[in-house]
C-alpha cells in the first residue's frame, strides 16, 4: 500500500509539475552548458529559447540586447509562442520572479540587424506572437529598431512586413497577449501599428491589454493614407482551375476599378475594368491558357488606390 501511495505521490507531483510549466534561462553572457536549465548553464540567444519553450513554460531573460537573428534577413523574427510567458529585466541571479529589476537591468529587443545604425537593413518585425487559449505574457523589455517599411505592391497591406514594427499579433484563440512594463522606441511602419499590430482580419481592429507601457517616437504612415471607406475582398477558389471569382464590398470605392493579374516576373497577362458602381461586386477571372503557378493580383480604384493585392494559384 505505501509503495502504492508513493506511485500516486510521484504521479501527480511530475504531473502537476508538467501543468505548471518549465522555466528556460536566458543571458546573453552565459558561459556554462547553454542548455536553459539554469541561469549558469543559460542559453545565449533568445531565439533557441523560444524555439524550444512550449505552451505554459516561463522564460527568464537577464539584462542585455537580443536580436531576432544575427544575418541579415529581414523577414526573420522571434516567434512567441501562444501560451508561453517571457519576462525580461533580470540580473541573472534571481530566483524568484519578484527579485528582477526591469527598470535597471534592461533588457532589450532591437531589430538593428545586418549594419548597425541603418534602419534600412533592420527586422521588419521584431517578435511575432499569435493568440491563444492559454495566458500568454510579455513583461520587462524594451523594443526598439523594428522598421516595417516593406512597399511590395502585392504584399498585403495587412502583413507582419508592413505592420507591427515591434510586436505583431496574428488573432487564433481567444485569450490576447498580457504586455506589461514595456517600453517602445522608434519603431516604424509602412502601414499600421508602428509599435504593436493586431491582425483580426483584414480591416478589423483588436486591442491589446497594455499595462504600465511606454510609447516614444513610433511612427505608421497608414494613418496619413486615403485608404477606402470599405473596401474588402477575397478570391475563390483559390487554388483555381481555369476560372477564379474575385468578390468584395466597395462602399465608397471610386468607381471603375482596375484588376490586373501578373506572373512570377511581374508580366502583366490578365486585366479588366469593373465600370458599374455598387455596394458589392463579383466578377470571374479566366485563367485559360495560362500557366500552372503563382500570380499575383492588384485591385486599383479610379484614383489608382490599391484597395486590394495577393497571390492566385492556378492548379
Amino acid at each position: 500500500m505505501r509503495h502504492i501511495l508513493t506511485s500516486l505521490f510521484l504521479l501527480t507531483a511530475i504531473s502537476l509539475s508538467f501543468a505548471q510549466g518549465r522555466r528556460l534561462y536566458v543571458d546573453a553572457y552565459a558561459t556554462g552548458a547553454n542548455t536553459g536549465a539554469s541561469w549558469e548553464d543559460a542559453f545565449t540567444d533568445l531565439q533557441s529559447a523560444l524555439f524550444a519553450a512550449q505552451s505554459g513554460d516561463c522564460v527568464w531573460v537577464a539584462l542585455g540586447t537580443y536580436k531576432p537573428t544575427d544575418n541579415f534577413n529581414r523577414e526573420v523574427n522571434l516567434n512567441l509562442k501562444g501560451g508561453v510567458k517571457l519576462y525580461g529585466g533580470f540580473a541573472g541571479v534571481e530566483t524568484e520572479l519578484e527579485q528582477r529589476n526591469w527598470e535597471r537591468y534592461k533588457t532589450i529587443l532591437s531589430g538593428d540587424i545586418g549594419l548597425q545604425n541603418d534602419d534600412s537593413d533592420n527586422s521588419y518585425t521584431i517578435l511575432y506572437t499569435e493568440t491563444s487559449d492559454q495566458p500568454t505574457v510579455v513583461d520587462g523589455f524594451t523594443f526598439t529598431g523594428g522598421n516595417a517599411d516593406n512597399y511590395d505592391p502585392f504584399a498585403s497591406q495587412f502583413s507582419k512586413e508592413k505592420c507591427g514594427g515591434a510586436i505583431y499579433v496574428k488573432v487564433r484563440g481567444s485569450v490576447a497577449p498580457d504586455i506589461r512594463n514595456c517600453s517602445f522606441e522608434r519603431n516604424y511602419a509602412r502601414e499600421f501599428g508602428g509599435a504593436v499590430y493586431v491582425y483580426a482580419g483584414d480591416g478589423k481592429d483588436e486591442m491589446l491589454p497594455f499595462e504600465n507601457c511606454w510609447f516614444a517616437d513610433n511612427r505608421s504612415d497608414g494613418a496619413l493614407k486615403q485608404h477606402p471607406a470599405s473596401a474588402t475582398f477575397r478570391v475563390f477558389p483559390n487554388p483555381a482551375n481555369n476560372t477564379a471569382t474575385i468578390e468584395g464590398d466597395t462602399i465608397s470605392v471610386v468607381f471603375p476599378l482596375h484588376l490586373s493579374l501578373f506572373d512570377a516576373s511581374e508580366k502583366l497577362v490578365r486585366s479588366m475594368e469593373i465600370r458599374e458602381s455598387a455596394p458589392r461586386v463579383s466578377v470571374q477571372i479566366s485563367l485559360t491558357n495560362l500557366a500552372l503557378g503563382v500570380y499575383n493580383y492588384q485591385i486599383l480604384d479610379a484614383e489608382k488606390n490599391v484597395l486590394d493585392s495577393g497571390k492566385l494559384w492556378k492548379q
